[in-house]
């Protein structure tokens, strides 16, 4: 377009940024003013509701829609940018990446059935459902069995008795198809909640029947190799396919596919206790038994997880790819340990070279399990058999347990009870909800995680309108196993400084416990200000006997602790552990390679107080004495 003078101008139109209540483009009025105001030298119609003021809008709307839609699909062809998850999944997928579905809780049962004289020879428990958990808000979860399962009867007793069932939450579900290679076909599953880390792949050809794995390298399949390939689907479901005859066993026209998989409600099922017996009990003369059945929990469901959700892909497939099936560099474990083990929490990872002392050639993990402190012998057992699938033969993997730092929380918050209708009660609830979210949020709770002291507190403060403020103090504190009737030495170290007190008012504190010699007192640790801890007892006049000797050193700086050679017979705390408290010097936190920062919410002190000036029952303030975060 050209002006009067016949020279080219620029037409440059912007548009307002839309809000999120805003449906459609809005056009500049500068945009439309700037065409109207070049096109009246030869159209005379320039006033607002003339033809020509329409052919603009409509124009200028089809301009933005085309620069919205340009800009969309830039942003959508990378993976730190793309939104749809359809998108991100298909990047995701170029780098041989695949999400993880849900994965579902297990739990291991004992069931004892008592049958009727004349006994029957065995009882099967049927495959299928067994139990049905009641959650929260009356949430019901069931549990269910991969195959049946036979068991003999005591010809004495008539008891029938099934030890260490694992059952998975969820409905077991089958799909089939049939190959035709006539057809372009695709196997998708027809539940977006499957369960794939467990689904079990069979193939019929004739009639024989052959169970097919997923493949995890290419590497190491040859044009016989029975593997099938997991990807996600643009509709959120699992989809299986086989290989073409060089990279995995071609199908057959008329194959018969299985793919066996459990229902998933990811980790809503954790830690369920309730429950009531639904499973299928039939002896060996077809009859089904219904009484006498006895069935206990040996441990909670755990292990359920939610699905990958699409910022966790966006996270984790850079750092999968880089591994490239390998495990040299820390990085490396971070990335292929949650897809060997997918009950991990949080991991760290850190060099021989970064201990204390040096151990050159090793690699240290620390792993962090969901609903446990520390795996168990037999996951670290497993867990290393499949690392040396990935381990350069120079590194040697170890395993250790994380050291989990816990944050007690002591809170006065002030409230305004004239703007809330809740109790000083129902406040308080607020405040320990607030804390337990925050517990489970992304800053902390975690390897490497960081507390920030101001942060808590606004956060305290937000937990309800009433809150006006609040005085909170801090203490870390770390729980040691005591080995009970030994003489040990332990030491304990927060990686945090610890702030120096006095003989009269100690920083550092000990739960109580039992000792060698005495089967009448209960003692305690305290430091006496100078780097030495104390040996005491309460006296019936509540005050402390102290015992004379070398219990033990702080190291103030450094943030760590020394017992020396005291014989423990029992502890107060269950598990025969003994927690050691410690005020910090500063209360932002951080933790470092294998300590795991988190709150204690079970040592966490709540006190709600009414805030008289605030609500006006003490006018003049006079008689209020505010609390101190330092006494």
């Amino acid at each position: 377009m050209y002006s009067r003078e016949g020279n080219p101008t620029d037409l440059t139109c912007s548009t307002r940024s839309l809000g999120q209540s805003q449906r459609e483009p809005v056009l500049s009025p500068a945009c439309t003013v700037s065409l109207s105001g070049r096109l009246r030298v030869r159209l005379l119609s320039n006033f607002e509701g003339s033809s020509l003021t329409v052919l603009l809008d409509v124009l200028a709307y089809n301009t933005y829609y085309s620069a919205v839609n340009a800009n969309l699909t830039v942003n959508e062809g990378f993976l730190e940018t793309a939104v749809l998850r359809e998108n991100v999944v298909k990047l995701a997928r170029m780098i041989g990446y695949t999400p993880k579905s849900a994965r579902s809780a297990q739990t291991t049962v004992n069931v004892s059935v008592q049958t009727v004289f004349p006994y029957p020879t065995t009882v099967t428990l049927a495959r299928g459902l067994v139990l049905n958990f009641t959650g929260l808000d009356n949430n019901n979860f069931v549990f269910s069995l991969p195959i049946d399962t036979t068991v003999s009867v005591d010809s004495t007793s008539g008891i029938a008795t099934f030890t260490g069932l694992t059952l998975f939450e969820g409905i077991y579900m089958t799909d089939t198809f049939v190959r035709d290679v006539n057809q372009r076909q695709r196997f998708i599953l027809t539940n977006n909640n499957a369960d794939t880390s467990s689904m079990r792949v069979e193939v019929t050809s004739g009639t024989v029947t052959e169970r097919y794995l997923q493949a995890t390298d290419i590497t190491k399949i040859d044009s016989t190799s029975k593997v099938f390939f997991l990807e996600e689907s643009e509709y959120g479901r699992p989809e299986i396919m086989f290989g073409d005859g060089i990279v995995g066993r071609d199908l057959l026209n008329g194959d018969v596919i299985s793919a066996t998989y459990t229902t998933s409600s990811g980790s809503g099922a954790n830690g369920l206790l309730q429950f009531e017996n639904i499973a299928t009990f039939i002896n060996d003369e077809a009859q089904s038994v219904t009484s006498g059945i006895t069935i206990s929990l040996t441990s909670r469901p755990e292990g359920g997880k939610d699905a990958e959700t699409t910022e966790a892909i966006k996270f984790s497939a850079p750092k999968f790819y880089s591994a490239f099936g390998r495990a040299v560099s820390t990085q490396d474990y971070e990335a292929i340990i949650p897809n060997i083990y997918p009950n991990v929490a949080s991991i760290a990872c850190y060099g021989g070279e970064e201990a204390d002392p040096p151990e050159f050639g090793k690699v240290f993990l620390a792993i962090k399990p969901k609903n446990a402190d520390k795996l168990s012998l037999s996951e670290k057992n497993v867990l290393l058999k499949k690392l040396r699938e990935y381990s350069v033969a120079a590194v040697q993997p170890s395993i250790i347990d994380p050291s989990i730092l816990y944050i007690d929380i002591d809170t006065f918050a002030y409230f305004n009870p004239n703007i809330t209708r809740k109790t000083s009660d129902q406040v308080k609830n607020a405040i320990i909800s607030t804390l337990t979210a925050l517990n489970t949020g992304s800053e902390f709770n975690k390897f490497g995680g960081k507390f920030k002291y101001s942060k808590l507190q606004g956060i305290i403060d937000s937990s309800d309108v009433s809150i006006t403020s609040n005085i909170t103090r801090l203490k870390m504190r770390k729980n040691v196993i005591v080995t009970l009737n030994a003489r040990v030495n332990y030491k304990i170290c927060y990686g945090n400084r610890i702030n120096i007190g006095t003989a009269t008012q100690p920083t550092v504190s000990s739960s109580g416990f039992a000792i060698s010699g005495d089967t009448v007192n209960t003692y305690f640790l305290n430091d006496d200000g100078a780097g030495l801890l104390r040996l005491f007892y309460i006296k019936g006049t509540g005050e402390k006997e102290y015992i004379g000797g070398s219990w033990g050193t702080v190291d103030y700086t450094m943030g760590e602790i020394v017992i020396n050679d005291l014989v423990m017979t029992s502890t107060i705390a269950s598990g025969n552990v003994l927690k050691i408290s410690a005020v910090p010097e500063s209360n932002d936190l951080i933790s470092l390679r294998e300590t795991y920062l988190t709150i204690g919410i079970d040592n966490t002190t709540v006190n709600v107080v009414e805030d008289t000036i605030s609500s006006g029952s003490n006018l003049s303030g006079t008689g209020v004495v505010p609390e101190s975060s330092y006494s």
